[in-house]
């Protein structure tokens, strides 16, 4: 997908792209009750959704959707989907 790890703060995690721009995500304060939520990654192309379905399985993450097309989604919707530690439903996708 083009991220890697950025920086690090307690209950907060930065994701950086190659060009800088960067996804920051937060934990709820400790004893605070979260849902567990949905995020979607634009990717490159097909084998960029396929790599990060592999990298999230190989790390721990559940299959939630093998990468397909989604056609009920869009005419060219090609996505896959993966549960991660937390149970957060984490997509990859393109359009």
């Amino acid at each position: 997908m083009g991220y890697g790890k950025g920086p690090t703060f307690p209950g907060v995690q930065a994701f950086v792209a190659e060009d800088g721009s960067a996804v920051w995500v937060s934990t709820a304060a400790e004893g605070d009750a979260v849902a567990p939520i949905h995020v979607a990654f634009q990717a490159a192309d097909n084998d960029a959704v396929k790599a990060f379905y592999e990298a999230g399985l190989a790390n721990g993450g559940t299959g939630n959707g093998e990468p397909g097309p989604r056609p009920s989604y869009g005419p060219t919707y090609y996505a896959a989907f993966v549960h991660d530690l937390e149970g957060n439903n984490i997509e990859a996708m393109l359009v």
